[in-house]
């Protein structure tokens, strides 16, 4: 639910008597104006909507439609920029090594990768981090053969 909605709902003293939305990407996404519509006009919340032409009539069928295919394209919206940032975070991890937080995953640790290319947090002394294999994943994965790693059996061999 939305802040705005929230403070204009449950408030029983307020004195704000109307939501004004500029943009219809902020106000709803999906099916959320037909779950609000009662409450909004239960408190006597108008809702004012440049695309709805001004004030949004809770009891007319065409600004209930209007509402429904502006939160619908306000959902696809949200979906595709969710998707494009994604894949653009994706991409800096597998093209140019960038760490995007989290825990690191099993058999790396953070190193220091030098000072943060932001150049504000690198004033404030923050650095930047990437993962390196640690001693272990290096043994393991790193060797190409048993005699590359001493006092390590490896599966499979007779211990000889």
């Amino acid at each position: 639910m939305p802040r705005t909605v929230r403070f204009a709902t449950s408030t029983p003293h307020t004195t704000s008597t109307a939501i004004v939305v500029g943009e219809y990407e902020r106000a709803f996404c999906g099916s959320q104006y037909a779950a609000m519509a009662s409450l909004f006009e239960h408190y006597g919340v108008q809702l004012w909507m440049p695309e709805a032409g001004g004030r949004v009539d809770y009891t007319s069928e065409h600004d209930e439609h209007v509402m429904t295919v502006l939160g619908l394209s306000s959902k696809r919206e949200v979906t595709r920029t969710s998707i494009r940032v994604r894949t653009a975070m994706a991409v800096q991890a597998r093209e140019q090594g960038r760490y995007l937080g989290g825990r690191p995953p099993y058999g790396y640790r953070l190193g220091d990768a030098g000072p943060h290319p932001n150049k504000a947090h690198a004033a404030w002394g923050r650095r930047a981090h990437r993962l390196e294999p640690t001693r272990r994943r290096r043994m393991w994965c790193g060797g190409s053969s048993p005699s590359a790693s001493p006092g390590i059996r490896w599966r499979g061999s007779r211990g000889r």
